[in-house]
């Protein structure tokens, strides 16, 4: 299992990848609109992304989980 954030210190906003290599699945938790670098952090896991979560209405910026969707289907 691994669990990594990726910080973006302009929105002062925190998202995490969450997934196991023995599944091959994993999830995004609150992404930003810069979708590629979930995509590369799955990849680097041997991992697909399965599903994208927002926890919250992100006033402050644009959700990537519409466009993370549409590039990887989840």
């Amino acid at each position: 299992m691994f669990i990594e954030t990726v910080r973006i210190e302009s929105l002062a906003n925190n998202s995490y990848v969450v997934g196991s290599e023995q599944t091959g699945r994993c999830v995004v938790i609150d992404p930003a609109r810069d979708v590629d670098q979930y995509v590369q952090i799955a990849a680097n896991h041997g991992t697909r992304i399965t599903y994208a979560f927002e926890t919250h209405v992100h006033n402050d910026f644009v959700s990537g989980a519409r466009e993370l969707a549409d590039q990887t289907g989840c």
